[in-house]
């Protein structure tokens, strides 16, 4: 059979013991190496495909309808994005585990991450959705009490946050943009306290010159500054803390580290060429009071360009580098 994958030897690398006395592992590397070739573009590198991601789905969906209801754009972008929003929500409710939660993948086991955000993309007053946000809340509730050790019969916002806390331990960078985009779809309680649940993302550390972060000790800033300063802005602008000096300097520093997060941004529009990444920037700009931003349109067309014809949503959209790598 190994043999046969051998269309066009002619093509294929050279290895000590070619012919027909090759062992079975240098015909296995040989039509390995052939298949590479054939899957490499025109320009000479792969660019690698990546499964269609709930969790990219669900948050691309939250800043679509964020910023449709914030009247960003134009009829027709509205109007765009509102049936990239129903195709969205349609792929979501098909790829629904049978046990009512998602996973990163079409084919992966449900996870708390993923089926918190897909429950708080789902509009909560649709009936279209009401079996699907039944199934996923008795997921979720399942999943609260296995991982709290706890017995209770309602899912609590209190114990779903921490929940997913504990699911990435002291680094905030994925557990805070995922409890922000739950406060803000209204799936943890009433706004007073559920931005007490929150932990507050240092923004304004982002004004300090990156040389600085390694004294800091910033070790995740770097490559989390993006949702940094987009994360904290939208809890500073919906929750203060007592601290009237700390309130102040983040106050003096909100045009700072949004002159700095435009400056990162891609001229794709997409931060890291990611779709979760870019939509928790977009939608925490989105309900900070930025929806006139440059970023937040950028983001937008990043995420309408991104979208794919079945509705759904990748993790990454180029991946030429890293699979070429």
């Amino acid at each position: 059979m190994i043999r046969q994958e051998i269309k066009n030897p002619s093509h294929a690398p050279n290895f000590p013991g070619d012919g027909p006395n090759a062992s079975p592992f240098e015909l296995a590397w040989r039509a390995t190496q052939q298949h590479l070739l054939i899957q490499r573009s025109p320009e000479g590198c792969w660019p690698g495909y990546l499964s269609s991601s709930a969790l990219s789905t669900a948050t691309a969906i939250m800043a679509l309808d964020e910023s449709i209801k914030a009247g960003v754009g134009t009829g027709a972008q509205q109007s765009h994005r509102r049936a990239e929003c129903e195709a969205g929500w349609a792929w979501l409710i098909a790829s629904q585990n049978p046990d009512g939660g998602w996973g990163d993948t079409t084919l992966s086991l449900s996870n708390i991450s993923t089926t918190a955000l897909v429950w708080a993309a789902l509009p909560r007053d649709d009936s279209r959705f009401f079996g699907a946000n039944r199934a996923s809340e008795q997921w979720l509730l399942e999943a609260v009490n296995q991982s709290l050790g706890t017995n209770h019969s309602q899912l609590e916002p209190r114990d779903l946050a921490t929940a997913i806390g504990r699911r990435y331990g002291k680094d905030h960078t994925f557990s805070v943009p995922i409890l922000t985009a739950l406060a803000l779809r209204g799936r943890l309680g009433d706004p007073a306290s559920a931005w007490r649940l929150i932990p507050q993302l240092p923004f304004e550390l982002a004004a300090f010159p990156r040389a600085w972060y390694a004294k800091l000790r910033l070790r995740v800033v770097s490559y989390a500054l993006p949702a940094l300063i987009a994360i904290g802005l939208v809890r500073f602008a919906n929750y203060r803390n007592w601290n009237f000096a700390t309130n102040a300097i983040r106050y003096l520093v909100k045009r700072r580290v949004m002159r700095i997060l435009q400056e990162i941004q891609p001229a794709s529009g997409g931060f890291l060429e990611a779709t979760p990444l870019t939509s928790f920037v977009t939608l925490g700009l989105l309900r900070a009071g930025l929806a006139s931003n440059p970023v937040v349109s950028a983001g937008l067309a990043f995420l309408d360009q991104s979208c794919r014809d079945d509705g759904s949503w990748p993790i990454d959209t180029n991946l030429a580098t890293w699979a070429t790598t």
